[in-house]
C-alpha cells in the first residue's frame, strides 16, 4: 500500500479490479494472460519474435505499490486511458523526448576528466575501457527496460529493487536510501561547481557559499516542471549546448600554441617539453591512480539509476532501446573523440580534470566552459525532479493532487523539491571532502546501479522464463548469458570493494596533502591551514593566526631564542607554505613583468631570481615585495606574501586585462602547492645528503650533481620520488638558493601531494642533532638581523622602493628609459638634486636602541629639541648580538649612519643610533661579491 493509502485503482473503480486489462491475482508466479494493449501492441507475437516466453519474475506485491495484484500489473495502455482526463499526465514522453532526458543526463561535464582517464590508462586501454564500459551499460540498461515492460506498474529504481530481492522490505528501504542520497549529492557536486563557476567569472566578487545558495534558488526554479515530458525541453537545450561547449573545447586545444603551463609543468608537476602522450600507462602506475581512471569513466556511463523514472512516463515504453541506442552511439562517439584530441594536444603532464582548465588561452577557456552553464544547472534539476517525484508520488497517490492543478499540489510540489535543494547546498558546504564522499558514494552504489542489479535481474528473468535448469536449455546461448551476467555482477563488486578502497584512500591523502577544506568557508575567507598543519600539531607546534593561515611560532622542544641560535649554528626547517606562488608564462609575460616592476627581466638568465617590488601605477608605493624567477624564455615563478593574497590577485588580474597582449599571459595560481625554508650553515650539506639518498635526478635526468654549485638567487628543478612514499608518483621540486634569514640556505617549491612525505623525510633523513623545525618567532628575529622587510609593517603602498632602502631592485637598465608604474616618482627620487631630482621625505633605516626593546609604533626624535623625526616599525632584542634592534623610517638627511637620536620607549626616550644594515653579516653561498643586498 502506497504509505497506508487506497489503491488508487480500486478508489477509481469501486474495488473491481476484474475490470484491469491484466490480471494476476491467485497466481503471481504464473504468466500473465497474453493480450493486445498491455504494453501497446501484441505481447504473445513479440514473445514469439524474441525466441522465449515474457514471465513475471514474482509476486507484484511492494511497499512502495498497492496492495492489489491487479493494481500492481496494469497495463500502460490502462494507465494511460485513466489519465486521459487529466490535468498533469503524465505517460506523454515519446521516445525522442526520453532521448533528450538521457543525453541531458549521460552528455555531461564529466565528458571533460576523459583525458585525464587517458593520460593514466594510456590512450589506446582508455579508449578501450570507454568502449567496453559503453556496451556493458548499454546491455544492462536494455535489461533494465525488459524488466521494466514486464513489470509496468514499476515507478521507480525503489520499487524495482524490491520485485528484484524477493519483496523483502529491507530491499526497497535499502534501496531508497541509496537512491536518494545518490541524488542528492548530485545535486549538491552541481551547486558547487557551479558556484565555482560563478566565483571564477566574476572574479571573486562574493563568497563562494553566496553563490552556491544562488546556484541553488535557480536549480529549484528550473525543477518546477511536474512532467519528464516538459523538462526534455530544458534537456534538450542543455544537452546541444554540452555538445557545443566540448566540440569548442576540443578545436580550442588543437589550435592554440601552446596548452596551459606549458614549459612551466602545470598544476600535475611535469614542468617541461611538449605534450607527452602515452600509449599505454606509464610504468609505476599506481593502483589507486589507474582504479580512480576506470572508475571515472565508468560514473559517466553508469545512469541506470534514473531508466526505471524515465520508463514509467513513456507513451510507448517499447521504444525505449531506440533512444538508448543513439545515445550510446552518440556518448562512444563524443566521449572518444573529444577525450582522445583534447589529451593529445594537452598531454599527460598538462592536461587536467576537467580539461578546460588545460586551455592555455583565457578566452578560449571562457567560452568553451560557459556553454556548459545549461549542464551545471539541468543535470542537478533532473535528479531532484526523479527523488521529488519519488516522494510526491507516493503521498499524492491516489489523489487529485497528483494529476490536477491544485494549491496543496504545486505547494508540496515545490516545497519537496525546495527541501532536495536545502539539503544538497548543506551537504555540500558542510562535508569537507565532498568531492571525495561524492565518488565513495558512487562506489557504494554505482555498483548496485550500475552492475549487480542488472545481472541479478537478467538471471532471475531467464528462470522465470524457462524454469529450472535454464541455464542449460538454451544451450551455449544461455550458459554465455550466464557467464556474462555473472561477470557483470562481479564487475559491481569490484567497483563495490576496489572502487571504494581507491576512494577512501584518496580521501586520506588530501588530509594528507592538506587540502581539505573547512565547513561553510569560502575562497579567502576563514584561517587556513598549509599542508603541513598536523605535522606541526605533531611536533608540538604554538599555533596562532597569521597571513590568514594557522601557523606555528615556535615549538615544544626549543624556545625562540634557542629556535634562533639553532639557525645561526645548524639548521632549521620554516613552512612558509601560506606564501602565494605563481607562474606566469606566454609572449607577453616579460612585458607585464618590466611594467609592473623596476626589474629587468631581458637581463635575467634562466633559473635565476631577483627580489622586485609590484608597483603601483602612479605613485610607485609598493602593492607588495616579490621573488622573480625566470624558468625559461616565456615562463616566470613568482612569491608574494601571504597577507596581500587578495589584494595580489585583484592586482595581477586587472594588470593582465589592462595590458596589451593577455591573451599571450598565462598565469597560474599555485594553491595547495607546499614551500619550505631550509636555513643555516648545514642545509646544503643536509639537502645534498637527502637528494642523492633519494636517487633525485634533475631534468635531464643526471643523478650526480653538487650543490654547491648553485649559488644564491639561483635555483634549478630536480626530479625525486620521496622513500618514505614509494606509491606517490615521482615529482619535480624546484630549489632556489636564499632565504630570509641572511643565512645559507634553500626554498623549496614542492607539488601537493608529496609535501608532507618531502618534509618528513627532510626531517628523519638529517636527524634532530642536525635540523629542527622552526616557528615564526625565530623566523622573524633573524629576519630582522638580516635587515630584510616585512610587508605590512615595513613596506606598504605608500613607500616607494626608494624611501624603503630598496633602490637596488631598480635595474640599471631601467633607470634611463624607465616604462615601469610609478617610473615618474621612482627616478626623480634616484636622480641627485642637482640634475634635477626630489629626494624622497623619508627613509628606512637601522636603530640600535638602549635599554628596553623598541617595537613598532615607537616613535623616533630628534636628539636636541625632541622633534618627532619618524617612527619604528619593526623591533625585537638580537639574540645574537645581545642588544636591542629595530626598524624604521626617518626624515630624509637624519639616515647617515651613526646618527644619534631618541626613541620613546613606553614614554621613555631611550637612546638610538642609526645603523647599517644587515645587524647580523650575511652569509649568503655567493658566487661573486655583490649579487646580493647588504
Amino acid at each position: 500500500m502506497a504509505l497506508g493509502r487506497e489503491s488508487p485503482v480500486a478508489a477509481n473503480h469501486g474495488g473491481d479490479v476484474n475490470n484491469l486489462s491484466l490480471v494476476e491475482k491467485r497466481e503471481p508466479h504464473r504468466d500473465p494472460p497474453l493480450q493486445t494493449g498491455v504494453y501497446g501492441y501484441d505481447v504473445e507475437a513479440a514473445q514469439e519474435r524474441r525466441g522465449r516466453r515474457m514471465s513475471r519474475i514474482g509476486g507484484p506485491k511492494t511497499i512502495g505499490l498497492a496492495d492489489s495484484d491487479a493494481d500492481s500489473v496494469m497495463s500502460v495502455g490502462k494507465q494511460k486511458e485513466m489519465e486521459a482526463t487529466n490535468s498533469i499526465k503524465y505517460r506523454t514522453c515519446s521516445w525522442q523526448k526520453t532521448a533528450a532526458l538521457l543525453f541531458s543526463e549521460y552528455i555531461c561535464l564529466a565528458i571533460m576528466s576523459f583525458p585525464y582517464s587517458y593520460s593514466v590508462l594510456g590512450l589506446v586501454p582508455g579508449l578501450i575501457v570507454t568502449i567496453v564500459v559503453a556496451a556493458l551499460v548499454l546491455y544492462t540498461s536494455l535489461i533494465v527496460w525488459e524488466f521494466c515492460m514486464r513489470h509496468p506498474e514499476i515507478r521507480d529504481v525503489c520499487d524495482l529493487g524490491q520485485m528484484l530481492y524477493y519483496g523483502w522490505r529491507w530491499a526497497w528501504y535499502a534501496t531508497a536510501v541509496m537512491f536518494l542520497l545518490n541524488n542528492t549529492f548530485i545535486q549538491g557536486l552541481h551547486v558547487l561547481i557551479g558556484a565555482k563557476y560563478l566565483n571564477t567569472m566574476t572574479n571573486g566578487s562574493m563568497c563562494t557559499v553566496g553563490f552556491s545558495a544562488i546556484m541553488a534558488v535557480i536549480s529549484w526554479v528550473c525543477s518546477l516542471p511536474r512532467t519528464f515530458d516538459t523538462l526534455s525541453k530544458l534537456a534538450s537545450v542543455s544537452a546541444f549546448f554540452t555538445f557545443v561547449s566540448v566540440v569548442l573545447a576540443a578545436v580550442f586545444a588543437g589550435i592554440e600554441d601552446h596548452p596551459k603551463g606549458y614549459n612551466t609543468g602545470g598544476p600535475t608537476g611535469a614542468l617541461v617539453g611538449e605534450p607527452t602522450v602515452l600509449v599505454v600507462a606509464a610504468a609505476g602506475t599506481t593502483f589507486v591512480g589507474g582504479m580512480n581512471a576506470f572508475l571515472n569513466i565508468s560514473y559517466t556511463f553508469i545512469g541506470q539509476i534514473t531508466l526505471p523514472s524515465f520508463i514509467a512516463e513513456m507513451k510507448e515504453p517499447k521504444d525505449f532501446p531506440k533512444a538508448l541506442w543513439a545515445v550510446t552511439i552518440a556518448e562512444i562517439i563524443v566521449f572518444s573523440l573529444v577525450g582522445a584530441i583534447v589529451y593529445v594536444y594537452t598531454g599527460t603532464q598538462y592536461n587536467t580534470a576537467p580539461a578546460f582548465g588545460s586551455l592555455g588561452n583565457e578566452l578560449y577557456l571562457k567560452v568553451s566552459f560557459s556553454f556548459m552553464i545549461p549542464t551545471l544547472i539541468f543535470l542537478g534539476v533532473l535528479y531532484a525532479s526523479v527523488s521529488a517525484r519519488f516522494i510526491f508520488f507516493r503521498v499524492f497517490e491516489g489523489t487529485r493532487h497528483k494529476t490536477e492543478h491544485t494549491v496543496v499540489g504545486w505547494a508540496s510540489w515545490g516545497g519537496i523539491l525546495a527541501i532536495t535543494w536545502v539539503v544538497a547546498f548543506i551537504v555540500a558546504e558542510v562535508i569537507p571532502f565532498f568531492s571525495d564522499l561524492l565518488s565513495l558514494m558512487s562506489s557504494l552504489f554505482d555498483s548496485f546501479f550500475g552492475f549487480i542489479f542488472w545481472g541479478t535481474a537478467y538471471i532471475r528473468m531467464r528462470k522465470a522464463d524457462y524454469g529450472n535448469g535454464w541455464i542449460t536449455k538454451r544451450g551455449i546461448r544461455g550458459i554465455a548469458g550466464f557467464v556474462l551476467n555473472v561477470f557483470i555482477i562481479l564487475i559491481g563488486f569490484f567497483m563495490l570493494t576496489a572502487g571504494t578502497y581507491a576512494t577512501v584512500q584518496s580521501i586520506i591523502d588530501n588530509y594528507k596533502a592538506g587540502i581539505v577544506g573547512g565547513v561553510f568557508t569560502s575562497a579567502d575567507s576563514g584561517t587556513k591551514r598549509t599542508a603541513l598543519y598536523d605535522l606541526h600539531v605533531r611536533h608540538g607546534g604554538k599555533m596562532v593566526p597569521f597571513g590568514g593561515f594557522s601557523m606555528p611560532v615556535q615549538y615544544s622542544d626549543l624556545s625562540v631564542g634557542e629556535s634562533h641560535a639553532w639557525t645561526r649554528e645548524k639548521a632549521s626547517l620554516f613552512d612558509v607554505g601560506h606564501m602565494v606562488q605563481h607562474r606566469l608564462s606566454g609572449p607577453a609575460a616579460s612585458l607585464l613583468l618590466e611594467k609592473v616592476t623596476p626589474s629587468s627581466t631581458t637581463a635575467l638568465s634562466n633559473y635565476h631570481s631577483t627580489l622586485s617590488c609590484l608597483l603601483h601605477p602612479s605613485t610607485g608605493g609598493i602593492v607588495d615585495d616579490t621573488v622573480i624567477t625566470r624558468l625559461g624564455p616565456e615562463t616566470f615563478y613568482l612569491v608574494t606574501n601571504a597577507a596581500c593574497r587578495s589584494k595580489d590577485l585583484s592586482y595581477l588580474a586587472e594588470q593582465i586585462a589592462a595590458s596589451s597582449h593577455p591573451q599571450h599571459i598565462d598565469w597560474q595560481v599555485l594553491d595547495n602547492w607546499g614551500l619550505v625554508a631550509l636555513q643555516g650553515p648545514l642545509s646544503a650539506e643536509i639537502l645534498q645528503e637527502a637528494l642523492m639518498a633519494a636517487q633525485a635526478t634533475d631534468l635531464e635526468g643526471k643523478e650526480e650533481f653538487d650543490l654547491n654549485q648553485l649559488y644564491f638567487g639561483q635555483c634549478k628543478h630536480f626530479i625525486l620520488r620521496v622513500p618514505s612514499a614509494p606509491d606517490a608518483e615521482p615529482a619535480p621540486i624546484l630549489i632556489s638558493r636564499g632565504g630570509y634569514t641572511g643565512e645559507d640556505g634553500f626554498e623549496i617549491s614542492v607539488p601537493p601531494h608529496i609535501t608532507g612525505p618531502f618534509t618528513e623525510y627532510l626531517l628523519e633523513h638529517a636527524g634532530p642533532e642536525k635540523l629542527r623545525l622552526a616557528g615564526l618567532g625565530a623566523r622573524d628575529s633573524l629576519r630582522l638581523e638580516a635587515g630584510m622587510c616585512l610587508y605590512g609593517h615595513d613596506l606598504n603602498d605608500e613607500t616607494t622602493p626608494v624611501e624603503g632602502g630598496l633602490s637596488w631592485v631598480v635595474h640599471k637598465d631601467r633607470r634611463v628609459g624607465g616604462g615601469f608604474h610609478g617610473d615618474g616618482v621612482i627616478l626623480r627620487q634616484l636622480r641627485p638634486v642637482k640634475e634635477g631630482g626630489t629626494p624622497p621625505s623619508r627613509r628606512r633605516v637601522g636603530l640600535v636602541v638602549e635599554g628596553a626593546p623598541a617595537r613598532e609604533g615607537a616613535k623616533i626624535v630628534a636628539v636636541d629639541g625632541g622633534e618627532e623625526i619618524g617612527h619604528v616599525t619593526s623591533g625585537c632584542p638580537s639574540p645574537t648580538l645581545g642588544k636591542n634592534i629595530a626598524m624604521g623610517y626617518v626624515k630624509n638627511g637624519m639616515h647617515k649612519a651613526g646618527t644619534e637620536v631618541g626613541v620613546l620607549v613606553r614614554g621613555k626616550r631611550r637612546k638610538g643610533v642609526i645603523t647599517k644594515m644587515p645587524f647580523v653579516a650575511s652569509k649568503y653561498w655567493k658566487q661573486a661579491a655583490g649579487t646580493a643586498p647588504g
